[in-house]
């Protein structure tokens, strides 16, 4: 059975007991710090104001962290101070309510706060019988924890200190105690009371409240305690360190206690007789069940559980100190709803572990992290990395071979991340897409040749660089080029080019734009031409975020890892927005996306263009000097993933991963090198099945494609030197073709340009010379006038040059020569008229030859 509630204690019966405290103080030789008045009616103007942290409503809870599975929340960890699950009355059984009130105050429903009558007793007992037995109610331990609590969030270990000692001791602190406990009965029922005691009572290091206590000790809810369980739970909360019972030698005193608490409910008949036998038999078993506090427990998931803690520490929504922000972490009680798809997340993981062993080989000290990002919102859907989280500094976490750590690479160093890495050829893109706003495009002629590019010929900030030593990465790369080919195959030489005709810091600013900044918090440097090739160093998550807004039409969204936040009243916190906004025009992404997609599909990507299936995608690559690091950045319209594989450089020197070999194959390779393509095809092939993406993508405006178009200066007659400068200075690239004869022309003189003299040509488009080789020869016929000979048979199997020699040869002179084009320029005669074999006069006959391609190109060409 159970104790009934009764309420006849009063204010009245509080006041004495707090005179009893006095006098025992005056006896020692302290006077009281207070005074007490009393109404007839027992009110006390004392006790009329409850302080506000004595609100029952107020606790420490754990906040906790949630993925989700398909529609289904999935906690991820947990964060407290104290480990406390809150319970309502109703879940609150009778053996629990019987064993507290045992155990800490058997005449609850008798007295109004303080019991004087307690006090009295615990006097006799500690004079006469030396006993060290309290006197405080449950209502005065409430307030005395409630204190306890409230020191525990201090910033600083010794302020936490000394506010525990003030919690716990002193004559004047249980006046003070006394004086709350008085105002808390009068504010709250003794069910309110009781309750909120247990939730707030300690039960050992960080186990706070029955319900944590129960599932901690016992591995099961409060409602389902035995009464021997319940009594030996509240027999700890008389003196945690030395009763817990997950300390083996600490279960002997904790059954001693037990047994008395037990003894307390027999005689204040809470149990019956047959109850309070059977429990004194039953041996104190702990099934201890520890709760993990933070990410370490998260799996493949800690390291965007570490970010989203971070992000609750440091985003100022949060609070205005980092203090304040901590302290919600470990003690608001919130429900965190993140965006972190755990069916993604399990087969990112899955690849990143399949490519990139968490143990480097032997003299390498490599690393892989992969983030996928969705385009128009900005959610995280994945995020892993090759070596294992944890934050203790425990086994693994050093030496040379070392699995684990703490660093998250995917993110920026204040959200737990290093200082970055850079992010070769991927940075390209933002050149890539300052030439396309300043009205150049993707067929304009660029050279890709490696070389020193002259101090001042490329400016940052209209202010002249130094020389620029560029060098390609492959062999066979230079040349005149266009941008889309450049960009296919990641010419160096080709953007050094385009930087010439741009400025550094317009690059600078398209990046910043699509939210790329320095993973270590500084600016973006952009003073050394080699910017262009991504010497910034970056985390994952920035170029993620940076390509789902090419990927978005220009649309960029700020990476978002929570979704919502609840509190434990049910209601909605305040939570980082993505801001997305429109970076850069839809045009100018819509070009930027065409150039990506053939990296993809015909460039130094094509080997993941099978990941996105059906749908549309995109990517670029990037290589760092001597293949340090290593990324591939890309996607669909639906998700975009950034991978990258590099050196970690903590416990060995930084090495080329086009040398280390050693890795799992990918592709038919063992160079750590490609294992970046693998990772981002698996991972995009999952993303690409769960969320799919367009079909297509728009076709670009003819301006991005062709850029501005310009009238080619009229040359003809100038030397070779002046029209080479004349076209160079209208924007044109140039090059000497062959000469053909001129009756007009002066030998050695410009006698024509390819695109001609008026014809408009794109901005950086190839003009072609051909030289005049003066009046053309007087040929004599090889037939004599008037005599008729068969055409010989040209068409197909001769190309233009072929032909024109064997007419000539039969005394064919007079020729005219059409363009049939086919798009495969062979220069091949396609067809002649007259038909072949036909008898006809050389001298009085017109030929008329059609040519696959522009018949002047195929003659200077051949």
């Amino acid at each position: 059975m159970s104790a009934s509630p009764r309420r006849t204690g009063s204010a009245v019966l509080g006041i004495l007991g707090i005179a009893v405290v006095a006098g025992l103080m005056v006896t020692v030789g302290v006077a009281p710090a207070i005074a007490l008045t009393a109404s007839a009616k027992g009110t006390t103007g004392l006790f009329a104001a409850l302080p506000e942290d004595l609100k029952i409503t107020k606790y420490q809870q754990k906040t906790e962290i949630y993925a989700k599975r398909g529609t289904k929340p999935v906690l991820l960890a947990s964060f407290y101070n104290q480990n406390r699950d809150v319970i309502e009355w109703d879940d609150v059984p009778a053996t629990v309510k019987n064993a507290t009130l045992g155990a800490e105050d058997p005449r609850f429903y008798d007295h109004g706060g303080v019991d004087p009558l307690g006090i009295l007793s615990a006097v006799v007992n500690n004079v006469v019988h030396h006993s060290s037995r309290g006197a405080s109610t449950i209502s005065q331990q409430y307030v005395k924890n409630v204190c306890i609590q409230e020191a525990e969030l201090l910033p600083t270990q010794a302020k936490v200190e000394a506010a525990y000692a003030d919690c716990t001791g002193g004559i004047q602190r249980k006046l003070r105690e006394a004086r709350n406990a008085i105002g808390l009965e009068k504010e709250y029922s003794k069910q309110k009371i009781l309750l909120g005691y247990l939730n707030i009572a300690g039960f050992g290091g960080r186990i706070y409240g029955i319900e944590a206590a129960a599932h901690y000790y016992f591995d099961t809810k409060t409602k389902d305690l035995t009464v021997a369980q319940a009594a030996s739970l509240m027999a700890t909360v008389n003196n945690p360190n030395t009763l817990r019972i997950d300390v083996k030698a600490n279960i002997p005193a904790n059954k001693i206690r037990r047994d008395y608490v037990l003894g307390v409910e027999l005689k204040y008949k809470m149990i019956t007789r047959a109850q309070y036998d059977a429990a004194i038999k039953t041996p104190i078993t702990p099934k201890i069940t520890p709760t993990t506090t933070g990410c370490a427990g998260a799996g493949s998931a800690a390291y965007f559980c570490d970010y989203v803690s971070r992000v609750v520490q440091n985003d100022p929504v949060f609070g205005a100190t980092s203090a304040e922000r901590y302290s919600k972490l470990q003690s608001s009680g919130w429900k965190i709803y993140t965006t972190l798809d755990l069916t993604l997340q399990a087969k990112a993981s899955t690849a990143i572990k399949a490519y990139v062993p968490a143990r480097s080989p032997a003299g390498t000290d490599l690393g892989a992290a992969a983030v996928s990002v969705q385009p128009g919102t900005g959610h995280i859907l994945s995020m892993v990395q090759s070596k294992r989280y944890d934050n203790s500094g425990g086994k693994g976490t050093g030496g040379k071979s070392y699995t684990a750590t703490a660093v998250n690479w995917n993110t920026d160093e204040t959200y737990g991340g290093s200082g970055g890495f850079q992010p070769g050829s991927t940075y390209k893109t933002f050149s890539l897409i300052d030439w396309l706003e300043k009205n150049h495009g993707l067929y304009e002629v660029v050279d890709g040749s490696g070389r020193t590019i002259p101090a001042g010929d490329i400016t940052a900030c209209k202010q002249p660089t130094a020389p620029y030593p560029v060098k390609n990465d492959e062999a066979g790369e230079g040349g005149f080029q266009t941008v889309m080919l450049a960009t296919e195959k990641s010419v160096n030489g080709a953007y050094a080019s385009m930087a010439e005709k741009l400025d550094l810091c317009d690059i600078r600013d398209r990046a910043k734009e699509l939210l790329v900044h320095r993973a270590d918090g500084e600016d973006l440097q952009y003073r050394n031409p080699s910017s262009i090739l991504g010497t910034n160093e970056v985390a994952p998550l920035t170029m993620a975020t940076a390509y789902a807004g090419i990927a978005d039409k220009g649309n960029v969204c700020a990476a978002i890892a929570i979704d919502k936040i609840i509190t434990s009243s049910g209601k909605s916190v305040k939570v980082p927005e993505a801001d997305c906004h429109q970076a850069i025009p839809s045009s100018i992404a819509v070009a930027a996306g065409y150039a990506l997609h053939g990296v993809l599909t015909a460039g130094t990507a094509a080997a993941d263009r099978g990941a996105t299936g059906s749908a549309w995608g995109f990517a670029k690559t990037g290589t760092t000097n001597d293949a340090i690091d290593t990324w591939v950045v890309g996607g669909t319209t639906k998700a975009v993933t950034a991978v990258w594989v590099g050196n970690v450089g903590l416990t060995a020197p930084k090495q080329s991963l086009r040398l280390t070999r050693g890795f799992p194959y990918c592709n038919g390779s063992s160079r750590a090198s490609d294992t970046r393509h693998c990772v981002w095809s698996a991972i995009m092939a999952a993303n690409t099945a769960k969320f799919g993406g367009d079909d297509s993508w728009p076709q670009p405006e003819s301006q991005y494609l062709y850029g501005q178009k310009v009238a080619v200066p009229d040359v003809t007659g100038a030397t070779v030197s002046a029209a080479k400068k004349t076209l160079q200075a209208a924007g044109f690239q140039v090059k000497t073709g062959g000469s053909t004869s001129s009756d007009s022309v002066p030998s050695g003189s410009v006698v024509s340009t390819d695109p001609g003299a008026g014809s408009s040509a794109s901005s950086g488009s190839l003009i072609t010379i051909t030289k005049s080789s003066g009046p053309a020869p007087v040929v004599q016929p090889t037939t004599p006038p008037g005599t008729s000979v068969p055409i010989p048979n040209v068409a197909i199997t001769m190309t233009l040059s072929q032909a024109l020699g064997a007419l000539s040869g039969a005394g064919f002179t007079n020729v005219q020569l059409q363009s049939t084009p086919t798009g495969a320029n062979t220069c091949r005669v396609l067809a002649q008229d007259p038909a072949a074999g036909t008898p006809v006069d050389p001298a009085m006959t017109q030929l008329t030859l059609n040519v696959d391609g522009d018949p002047t190109a195929c003659q200077q060409q051949q």
